[in-house]
């Protein structure tokens, strides 16, 4: 045996790196359709919305000693005062109404409005079910805690 007759390889084959290349590109088509669907990130998005819309109704109904009624439809919210009060609820960080519409996720409700009164409980007392997308809300009867 000569002493240079062994040859030593510095980098890859091209067997190896294309089969890299194909396996790069299959995990890419595969989790890219994560990143381009938007629609679950936008039900979590509106479901947090509206469950801290149902917990705001309660804790400002409480502090302000007047009834709150928050309104679902199958695209919007809207928290108002009702009873000896009237008027649209301010959000606390813009205050302008404490509302939003044209929302893109079907919602689905048991009821079409709840109120909260100055106790913090909740009519109707039966509760109910807010579904925003494939997340719903549970808002208990008399109570009115409103939870995933």
């Amino acid at each position: 045996m000569q002493l240079g007759s062994f040859r030593q390889n510095y980098g890859f084959t091209l067997v190896e790196l294309v089969t890299v290349i194909m396996i790069l590109g299959i995990l890419a088509v595969v989790g890219s359709s994560k990143f381009f669907n938007h629609s679950t990130f936008k039900d979590a998005q509106y479901h947090q919305d509206i469950l801290s819309a149902f917990r705001f109704a309660q804790k400002i109904a409480i502090a302000s000693q007047c009834d709150v009624r928050i309104t679902v439809t199958a695209n919007s919210y809207a928290l108002t005062y009702s009873g000896a009060c009237s008027g649209n609820v301010k959000h606390p960080a813009d205050q302008g109404n404490f509302s939003e519409s044209g929302i893109s996720t079907l919602i689905t409700t048991t009821a079409s409005s709840f109120t909260y009164n100055a106790g913090g409980n909740i009519s109707p007392v039966t509760g109910g079910t807010v579904n925003v997308g494939a997340f719903s809300i549970n808002i208990e009867s008399v109570t009115g805690f409103a939870h995933d």
